[in-house]
């Protein structure tokens, strides 16, 4: 699926007006039972934190799970060999990794779960150079997800089960109607490059934040930006499953406002599960091992997101009335 989203655009100057307040990384994460940094270096910083790898480096618009990028919408900072993070950031891009009990809501049993094959009838998306078609493989990697999701006990809802044109509007529709608990876009990428490649989960660009590769800052909430820390968990779950799985590049996790995202009821993410125009992943994913293991990956992920959330709560980290009203992410 080609896209225009190559440049990361960091708002200097403006960030402190839009997101407010910066807190410091180091102490964050140390109420939260963190260790302390480990780096030795000065610009970087390395925590541990609930089975975590936590990375951090000083003017870098990202931090590091466990070896995956998820992009933030300001860089980091350093003062006095301590870090410092927008609490925007905290809040919308690190915390509900860090811990997800501060989603209580989201801990009800997931049946349903929405899988949109993108584009399909008339709109073929993109076509690599030997002629494959977007739409026919992001169908059959849906097909199999749905088979991987049915044998592990879900009910399947798909957008679209054949090649079919369904409007953009119209696929999240389907997915508040079937009251799905999750919503999965399967797509493949293109870009000017044959050598750009790897693999990168999309989630809702949050209030007061600009979509990764540009720089106008989205000012009013969408009805599924009441999702953004879930949209996030799940994010970070599909994409370290399926880099765990592959042997592909881990692109990260990058916000944009796709129109599949933005209306939905439950928690969404749009896969770009590698480049047509890179002629060795396009060779890749016309095997079906490799569309075997796109589906496997994204189940996997489902249930790690659903144990990450229904994980038990001890004593000792459960949020205080202060902890609540502080990162309400659960708001726009």
């Amino acid at each position: 699926m080609k896209r225009f989203l190559s440049v990361l655009v960091i708002l200097a100057g403006t960030s402190l007006g839009v997101f407010g307040k910066a807190l410091c990384l180091d102490n964050e994460l140390k109420a939260l039972g963190g260790g302390a940094n480990a780096s030795s270096s000065q610009n970087a910083g390395r925590w541990r934190v609930k089975g975590m790898t936590l990375e951090a480096t000083a003017k870098k618009p990202y931090v590091v799970f466990n070896g995956s990028n998820i992009y933030t919408g300001t860089a980091l900072s350093v003062s006095g060999q301590k870090f410092f993070i927008q609490e925007h950031d905290w809040r919308k891009h690190v915390l509900p990794i860090v811990n997800p009990q501060i989603l209580p809501q989201y801990r009800k049993p997931i049946k349903t779960i929405a899988i949109d094959a993108g584009h399909g009838g008339k709109d073929p998306g993109f076509i690599s150079a030997t002629g494959m078609r977007e739409k026919t493989y992001a169908l059959d990697v849906c097909n199999r997800l749905k088979a991987q999701l049915t044998a592990r006990g879900f009910n399947v809802v798909m957008t679209r089960s054949k090649d079919v044109f369904v409007e953009l509007k119209d696929r999240p529709a389907k997915a508040n109607a079937a009251k799905a608990d999750l919503f999965v876009s399967v797509h493949f990428n293109a870009a000017a490059s044959k050598a750009a490649r790897g693999l990168e989960t999309w989630m809702l660009t949050p209030v007061g934040e600009a979509s990764f590769g540009t720089k106008n800052l989205k000012k009013e909430a969408d009805p599924a930006n009441v999702n953004d820390g879930a949209n996030l968990l799940l994010a970070y779950h599909v994409q370290r499953a399926l880099c765990g799985k592959i042997d592909i590049e881990d692109r990260g996790v990058k916000c944009a406002n796709f129109a599949v995202l933005r209306t939905l009821n439950c928690p969404g993410v749009l896969v770009e599960c590698g480049f047509f125009s890179n002629p060795a992943e396009a060779a890749l994913t016309a095997t079906g091992h490799r569309r075997d293991q796109l589906a496997s990956g994204i189940a996997e992920a489902v249930q790690q997101y659903a144990r990450a959330l229904r994980a038990p709560v001890p004593e000792s980290g459960r949020p205080t009335r202060e902890d609540i009203r502080r990162h309400r992410i659960f708001k726009h």
